[in-house]
């Protein structure tokens, strides 16, 4: 009989406690204060706790999984029992028993409740989240430097983790706007080129963002490996006799390449090349000669090799005739034969194309045969045809 009356008092007693049983959700940066508010009215002789459940984890970021679900009582009846240095308690006015946590840190969210000892008791449940700025997962210190050959499949991943969830997308960095890649979907972790080419963005970066400061990037250099691909500005170059002619090619590669020129198979002297770096991958080569004689007119080969393969590429010099004559009925046939001459060159000039041949890195050579090889061929002889038609004509 006594047990119940107590019971139907402290029952009646706790009625009277004016308390805020309000769920809340709280959300805070990482590394913040934070308050967590509990009020309580006419309290008398009951007790005010706070405790944190830490619940079962299902997925998310965190590495230590919770298989079970666990209570950590922080403060009761005023006086902090967990973690002094990160808890604290705070009554700014009457009725007021805050919990206040000082640097907040991933641990720190779940769920918070401030209890009263009525009977039945009172509880006011806080949810916490932290807000945790996006992170790149890397083992490595650094990112790493790909070297790829060209053709080659390319994987780069880029795996983030933050709260909430952190959004990936890709950019491409270089200066170069000529250079356009097709971008992986955004928030895609993971960008698969199955073949790589030479002209592949030598830096692209990922990025993750969830939006909270600041976001995290990574940067991926890219080194595609490819064999030299030479190209020229001017095919066939007309030039008098006892001209300075100066012939150019430029030299795509990587690594660079080693640059040379040839005449009828005979490598020319370095003395008259200039090689000049543009940057990691071009190179400009100029072959500078003075047309003394007959012999220094013709094909030239510009020659570029490295550990990937040769590639070459052909310059034509022509001869063209001097139009002075000391006579003007010589002067006027001349003219004329010149004009059917320009007519002839024009025709040639249009038939020739760029006669390309390779080596691979074993030092076979490789000739493609094509038709554009058979027209050079067959241009040779026209030309070889034209010198004649302007010598027997202008010196007859």
């Amino acid at each position: 009989m006594l047990i119940l009356l107590l019971y139907i008092v402290l029952h009646l007693a706790g009625s009277l406690v004016a308390f805020d049983t309000t769920t809340e959700n709280y959300t805070v940066p990482v590394s913040g204060k934070c308050v967590l508010t509990c009020y309580v009215t006419e309290v008398r002789s009951f007790k005010v706790l706070w405790q944190k459940i830490d619940r079962p984890i299902v997925g998310g970021n965190q590495t230590n999984v919770q298989k079970q679900e666990q209570l950590t009582l922080i403060a009761f009846d005023g006086v902090v029992y967990s973690n002094k240095d990160h808890y604290r308690l705070e009554s700014d006015y009457v009725g007021s028993y805050n919990l206040i946590i000082d640097r907040v840190n991933e641990d720190d969210q779940g769920e918070y409740q401030c209890q009263i000892n009525t009977e039945p008791r009172k509880t006011k449940r806080i949810f916490l989240t932290v807000q945790v700025p996006p992170r790149i997962v890397d083992f490595r210190p650094n990112p790493p430097l790909h070297l790829i050959r060209a053709g080659s499949p390319l994987t780069l991943s880029c795996r983030a983790e933050g709260t909430p969830m952190p959004y990936i997308r890709w950019r491409i960095r270089d200066s170069d706007v000529h250079r356009v890649e097709p971008l992986p979907p955004d928030n895609s972790n993971i960008w698969f080129i199955p073949s790589i080419t030479h002209a592949f963005p030598r830096t692209v970066e990922c990025i993750a963002d969830n939006g909270v400061l600041p976001a995290s990037n990574r940067i991926f250099t890219i080194n595609v490996e490819y064999r030299p691909i030479v190209t020229v500005n001017n095919d066939i170059i007309p030039s008098e006799q006892y001209q300075n002619v100066t012939l150019e090619c430029r030299v795509l590669s990587r690594p660079s390449a080693r640059i040379s020129w040839e005449k009828n198979s005979k490598i020319i002297d370095e003395n008259k090349i200039s090689n000049t770096r543009v940057n990691q991958t071009m190179s400009i080569s100029q072959l500078t000669i003075q047309m003394n004689n007959n012999d220094d007119f013709g094909q030239y080969n510009c020659i570029a090799e490295n550990v990937h393969g040769r590639m070459e590429a052909i310059v034509i010099v022509l001869q063209e005739l001097m139009t002075t004559t000391t006579k003007n009925h010589r002067h006027s046939k001349h003219h004329s034969t010149k004009t059917n001459s320009n007519r002839l060159f024009t025709k040639i000039r249009s038939a020739l194309t760029t006669a390309i041949t390779t080596t691979n890195v074993n030092g076979e050579r490789d000739i493609h045969i094509s038709s554009s090889s058979y027209r050079l061929w067959t241009s040779n002889i026209l030309i070889y045809l034209l010198f004649l038609f302007q010598f027997r004509t202008i010196y007859r």
